[in-house]
């Protein structure tokens, strides 16, 4: 992010919000009230930067990824695992979509934050401490992304953490996606960090949307990510990756694979090749052998 402070709306002047609408940010802070709209939390996930990557997210992201789930895997008694979620609004979006399906789990390596109110501010802190967001009267900021901004707030950052304010847990869960799980036992949720192998239940799918993406890792941290997933997998299982591209007039590319041996085979792809498309048929995991030396 270019400018890590930025005003928010409906907290200035009319006509200079107007003049400079593209710099102006709804509250993020409003993923701590309980009765938050699903669009409204969705909005706020833009503001969340934790680890490597942006929680960005909206509805029916992905139609033509989720297409070819659909046309492609016999979803009976499948168990469908979703790394990268986000606030798990495209999970609900596909689940709304699928004929059947034995399980699905909506997997992120960052589902948690706390809060704390003070000064008249609200300060998010990731999983290590770190204070992520400052939400203030006027402007939200982004302590993690600069230094300066680190050292403008570091004060009140300070002040947050006295033992007398209290600390508020906040779970980066869409509510169409909690009450989604309420009512369907089939729909979960886990901690899962896409560069490790996942374990069970052993996936039938496995869908990635918009995490191992250029963007955001080295070719070889992407390499292991793929080698994670394809290890992840039985002989037979498939793997769904998603990318929204920042090419123009480009829609979301996908790419669906299946596990065959040692290597991902192209089972369908969109028109527009996933961006990492031939990265993911360049990877092979070592033979047992190998692996057991």
């Amino acid at each position: 992010m270019r400018l890590p402070i930025r005003p928010l709306s409906g907290r200035w002047p009319a006509p200079l919000q107007k003049a400079f609408t593209r710099f102006f940010w709804r509250d993020p802070s409003v993923i701590l009230d309980p009765d938050v709209s699903a669009e409204d939390f969705r909005r706020a996930m833009s503001a969340i930067h934790v680890g490597e990557t942006i929680k960005i997210t909206e509805g029916d992201r992905h139609p033509a990824a989720d297409a070819l789930i659909i046309d492609n895997v016999d979803l009976t008694d499948a168990v469908i695992v979703d790394i990268g979620a986000s606030d798990g609004s495209t999970s609900v979006d596909l689940i709304g979509k699928l004929p059947t399906f034995g399980q699905y789990i909506i997997a992120d390596l960052y589902f948690h934050l706390t809060a704390r109110r003070s000064d008249g501010r609200t300060f998010l802190f990731d999983q290590a401490g770190e204070c992520i967001l400052v939400v203030g009267p006027r402007a939200v900021a982004w302590p993690s992304l600069s230094g300066s901004v680190r050292r403008l707030y570091s004060r009140r950052i300070a002040r947050s953490l006295r033992p007398d304010v209290p600390v508020e847990q906040v779970l980066l869960l869409n509510p169409d996606a909690r009450a989604l799980m309420a009512s369907d036992p089939r729909v979960t949720f886990r901690q899962h960090d896409v560069f490790t192998r996942w374990g069970e239940p052993r996936p039938t799918l496995i869908k990635v949307a918009n995490l191992l993406r250029q963007l955001y890792f080295s070719d070889d941290m992407l390499r292991v990510g793929v080698a994670s997933v394809l290890d992840s997998l039985d002989e037979g299982g498939y793997f769904l990756i998603v990318d929204n591209s920042r090419i123009k007039d480009m829609p979301p590319r996908a790419g669906l694979y299946r596990r065959t041996g040692d290597r991902f085979a192209v089972v369908e792809e969109t028109p527009n090749r996933p961006e990492i498309g031939d990265l993911i048929e360049s990877v092979r995991l070592p033979s047992a052998v190998a692996r057991s030396e």
